[in-house]
């Protein structure tokens, strides 16, 4: 304890090296406040650094201490640029229908986690509504060319993305879809890709009952509600900027799929990995990442609680 600490340092007999005895002091003095047992002075270094890791985590995800997080029940998936690399798709077909060139900078930078509608009203000239046209009859043009895409075979999932669903539904865990996307070329894309059996449900921006779309919380609040299990049972896969703070602000542990929005997220250290998320406060900074990756062949199955992967090829 540190009165212990304290009478130790204070009943030290003299030392004819009286240097080497402040710094010892001054050593176990240090573990006394950071809560540490006093221990041999060559084991106070570990004892530090650990409490300085726990309390930087404690910090970060806004805890006063960090515990382990539960087991891994379910899996949460965003759709566009997650499951599907099908973003420039989708700037293409809103770019079609508004009549206005948007660029691929301008896309990641303001559209990408938006909802449809969102990003219609937005964008949508002065001028181009024809008379009786209405901004629902050009989500619907604009869903018919993502859905006249995936009728041409084109669409093209994120790599290792359907191999990963398939091993974590072997392996128990539920899954479920979490977009801001349309509910139409959602279904359409995974009986394409053969995982419509896969998931629990699937939560859309244009669902009737959506209450808020992402950043805000609710669509994986609900998520892990309708799976009757805490956030913190539960691991979100993302790519936008919205849909990691709309995960984390849930309480969710978050797996990023690299692209040019996310590419400054920080990625958790290995000792990080186990410990249970707080919920992102909102405003704050975005909180590291389990992991980053492009291919799902690379992710570290023990983060999710799985067996470890063979390594994949280079």
């Amino acid at each position: 304890s540190l009165r212990r600490g304290l009478a130790k340092c204070r009943s030290a007999p003299a030392s004819p090296k009286p240097h080497r005895m402040i710094a010892r002091k001054r050593t176990i003095f240090s573990a006394a406040l950071c809560g540490c047992a006093l221990a041999a002075p060559s084991k106070v270094p570990s004892l530090l650094a650990d409490r300085r890791l726990t309390a930087a985590l404690a910090l970060r995800g806004g805890s006063a201490a960090p515990s382990p997080a539960p087991p891994c029940l379910a899996a949460l998936w965003d759709f566009d640029g997650t499951l599907c690399q099908s973003e420039d798709v989708h700037r293409k077909s809103f770019s079609a229908v508004l009549g206005v060139e948007l660029s691929e900078q301008h896309w990641t930078d303001a559209c990408i986690g938006r909802a449809p509608r969102d990003i219609m009203e937005a964008h949508l000239p002065a001028g181009r509504l024809k008379p009786g046209e209405t901004i629902d009859d050009l989500l619907r043009r604009r869903a018919e060319l993502f859905e006249e895409h995936i009728a041409a075979g084109r669409l093209e999932a994120t790599p290792g993305a359907v191999a990963l669903v398939r091993e974590l539904r072997a392996a128990g865990l539920r899954c479920a879809v979490v977009s801001s996307g349309s509910r139409g070329y959602i279904e359409k894309a995974l009986a394409a890709l053969g995982l419509v059996d896969a998931f629990d449900f699937i939560i859309a921006g244009d669902d009737p009952d959506c209450a808020q779309h992402k950043p805000q919380p609710w669509p994986y609040l609900e998520a892990a509600r309708r799976l009757g299990l805490q956030p913190a049972q539960c691991v979100a896969f993302e790519d936008s900027l919205s849909g990691i703070r709309s995960a984390q602000g849930a309480g969710l542990r978050v797996v990023g799929v690299r692209c040019a929005a996310n590419g400054g997220c920080e990625v958790a250290p290995a000792e990080a990995a186990t410990l249970a998320a707080s919920p992102l406060a909102a405003g704050a900074p975005l909180l590291p990442l389990l992991a980053l990756v492009d291919d799902f062949a690379r992710l570290d199955r023990v983060l999710l609680g799985l067996p470890a992967a063979a390594p994949a090829a280079a």
